[in-house]
C-alpha cells in the first residue's frame, strides 16, 4: 500500500510524484515537491534548514537561497499558511493532513497476487559459532544449498538469497525480517566445530508467530558436511507442504567449487563494486578475481558465468579498456558455463543474461527461461529476462518482469543497477515521470551508480526542468569525475547524449 497526504484541497502522491489541487494534476517542480515531500513526512516537528537541504540535495554543496525559493513557491501553490517560518530554526508544515493508503496499482496487484498464491520462504545466512574463514564459507555454502533445493520443489516461493543474506549480522527480529522480506516462513541455522566435527543446527520458524515448525540437528566431519542438504531440505519440506512428504528432491549439482580458495575469490569479486563503486577499476578488480577463481578451479560454471555477465556489462556501459576484443572473451565465458553447470539456475541466469547483452537475444531468453524453469524465484532471471523482452520492443512485458524479478528480492544489492535499466526502458515508453522515480530510487539504493542521475537528468531534461535536469548531471559527473558525452550517449542514446551536450558547458 502507497500512503497519500491529504490538506485542504490538496492530494498528494508520493509513488507517482504528483500533487492535485482539487482532484486535478498541480504544476510543481521536483525540488518543490521534494522540499514538500520532507515537511510533509515530519510534520509533528519543526524541521531544520539544514536537514531539508540534506533531503533534498543530498551531497551538494547548495545555498539557503535555494531553499527559500522552493518554500517561496510551495507558499503560492498551497497558500502561505501552508509552511510557518520558526525564525533561527526552520519550516514546519501548518495544516492538518490526513494520511490514507491508496489502492495499489494493477501491477503491484499482478505482483502480490503472485506472492500470496504460494507460501514464501527466506533462508537466512547460518550463524558461524566460532571464528574460522573455512567453516565460514562452508556455511555459506550450505545456506545457498539450501535454497537451491527447496526452489526445486513446487508450492511456495524462495526470496533470493542476495536479500535474505543481506540481513548478516543484523539484529533484525524475525517479525521484521518477514515483514521486509515479505515472508511467511523462515529458516535459520548455525554452525559450530567441535573438534574435526561440525554441528549443524537448523529451524523453521513462522515468522509472524515465533512458533518453531521443525528443527533439526546434524554432526558430520568437515568434509562431510556438504552433503547434508538434502536431509536438511526433506525436514523442512515436511513441516511447510505436508502434501509433498513423498516428493523427490531433484538432484542439484552443487555450484560451490571443492577448491575453498575459488570460492573466496569469488565472493571478493561480488563484493568489490559494493565496496569500491562503478568504475573501471573495481570492474578489473572483479574480473581478475573471477579469472583467479577459475585458474584454481576450471569447472566451477558459476565463476565463469559471472564473469561473463561482468565483462558483458562492463564492455556495455564503458568500463573496459579495450571493449572490441572482449566479445569472444565473455561469450566463451558464456558457453563454457553452461556447458559446465546446465542444472543450475543461477549459471543460466548470469549466462543468459551475457548473451542477451552480447547481442545475442534470442538464444539468451531461452537461457533465461531455462534457468527460470528450474528456480521460478531467480530473481536476477527474472530481471534479465524482462530487460531482454524489452529490448526487442515488448514493453509492457518486459517492464512487467523486471518489477516482479525487483519484487522477489526486496534487499537485494544489485536493485540500484536493475532500477536504472527499469527506468531506461519506462523513458524509451515515454512513461517519464515513473522512469523519473526510479533513476531517484536507484540513486537511492546505490549511491555510486551515476548511470542513475545521468537518466535523472534525462527525465527531468524532457520534463521540462533545466535547473534540476543541470543539478542531477552535476552530480553524475561528481560520482563519475571520468564521465564523457560519449558514454552518456553510449548507456542512454545518441538522443541523450545530444541533450546533455546542451547542459554539459555550463557544468564546467
Amino acid at each position: 500500500m502507497q500512503n497519500h497526504y491529504f490538506f485542504d484541497r490538496f492530494e498528494v502522491r508520493p509513488a507517482q510524484r504528483l500533487l492535485l489541487d482539487a482532484g486535478k494534476p498541480a504544476a510543481i517542480g521536483a525540488r518543490a515537491f521534494d522540499v514538500l515531500l520532507c515537511l510533509l513526512a515530519h510534520r509533528d516537528r519543526v524541521v531544520t534548514k539544514s536537514e531539508v537541504l540534506e533531503s533534498v540535495w543530498p551531497g551538494l554543496v547548495v545555498e539557503e537561497n535555494n531553499l527559500s525559493v522552493q518554500v517561496s513557491a510551495l507558499r503560492k501553490l498551497l497558500g502561505r499558511e501552508a509552511i510557518a517560518t520558526i525564525p533561527g530554526r526552520g519550516y514546519r508544515f501548518s495544516l492538518e493532513v490526513r494520511q490514507e493508503d491508496a489502492a495499489p496499482s494493477s501491477a503491484t496487484q499482478q505482483a502480490s497476487a503472485a506472492f500470496t498464491d504460494r507460501p514464501t520462504i527466506a533462508v537466512l545466512p547460518f550463524n558461524v559459532l566460532a571464528d574460522d574463514h573455512q567453516v565460514n564459507l562452508l556455511a555459506d555454502g550450505l545456506a545457498e544449498d539450501v535454497i537451491a533445493l527447496l526452489a526445486r520443489v513446487p508450492g511456495f516461493l524462495l526470496i533470493s538469497h542476495a536479500s535474505s543474506f543481506a540481513f548478516r549480522g543484523q539484529p533484525a527480529s524475525l517479525p521484521d525480517v518477514a515483514r521486509q522480506l515479505g515472508v511467511r516462513f523462515v529458516v535459520e541455522g548455525s554452525v559450530r566445530p567441535v573438534g574435526d566435527v561440525l554441528r549443524i543446527s537448523t529451524q523453521l520458524t513462522d515468522a509472524a508467530s515465533g512458533h518453531v515448525l521443525w528443527s533439526g540437528r546434524f554432526d558430520s566431519r568437515r568434509d562431510a558436511a556438504v552433503d547434508l542438504q538434502e536431509d536438511i531440505v526433506r525436514g523442512i519440506i515436511t513441516e511447510l507442504e505436508p502434501e509433498l512428504r513423498r516428493a523427490e528432491i531433484a538432484h542439484v549439482r552443487r555450484q560451490r567449487p571443492e577448491n575453498q580458495d575459488a570460492w573466496a575469490h569469488y565472493h571478493q569479486a561480488v563484493g568489490a563494486i559494493a565496496q569500491k563503486g562503478w568504475g573501471e577499476e573495481a570492474m578489473d578488480e572483479a574480473r581478475a578475481h573471477l579469472q583467479q577463481s577459475v585458474a584454481l578451479d576450471p569447472a566451477f560454471g558459476l565463476a565463469h558465468a559471472h564473469y561473463a555477465l561482468l565483462t558483458a556489462l562492463a564492455r556495455n556501459i564503458g568500463l573496459l579498456a579495450d571493449p572490441a576484443n572482449m566479445q569472444d572473451d565473455a561469450l566463451n565465458a558464456a558457453n563454457r558455463a553452461i556447458a559446465l553447470d546446465e542444472g543450475s539456475s543461477e549459471v543460466l541466469g548470469y549466462a543468459g543474461c551475457a548473451l542477451c547483452d552480447l547481442g545475442h537475444l534470442e538464444r539468451g531468453i531461452g537461457i533465461l527461461r531455462q534457468a527460470l524453469q528450474i528456480d521460478p524465484s531467480n530473481a536476477q532471471a527474472h530481471v534479465a529476462l524482462g530487460t531482454a523482452l524489452a529490448l526487442m520492443g515488448q514493453f509492457e512485458e518486459g517492464i512487467e518482469t523486471m518489477r516482479f524479478g525487483m519484487k522477489l528480492s526486496p534487499r537485494d544489492r544489485r536493485l540500484g543497477f536493475w532500477g536504472w535499466a527499469l527506468g531506461m526502458f519506462l523513458i524509451r515508453a515515454n512513461r517519464t515521470d515513473e522512469a523519473l522515480e526510479e533513476a531517484r530510487t536507484a540513486s537511492r539504493h546505490d549511491a555510486t551508480l551515476y548511470l542513475a542521475r545521468v537518466l535523472e537528468a534525462a527525465a527531468l531534461d524532457r520534463l521540462g526542468q533545466p535547473a534540476d535536469a543541470r543539478a542531477a548531471l552535476a552530480m553524475a559527473r561528481h560520482i563519475r569525475p571520468q564521465l564523457t558525452l560519449s558514454e552518456v550517449a553510449l548507456t542512454h542514446g545518441r538522443g541523450v547524449g545530444e541533450r546533455m551536450a546542451l547542459l554539459w558547458d555550463s557544468l564546467a
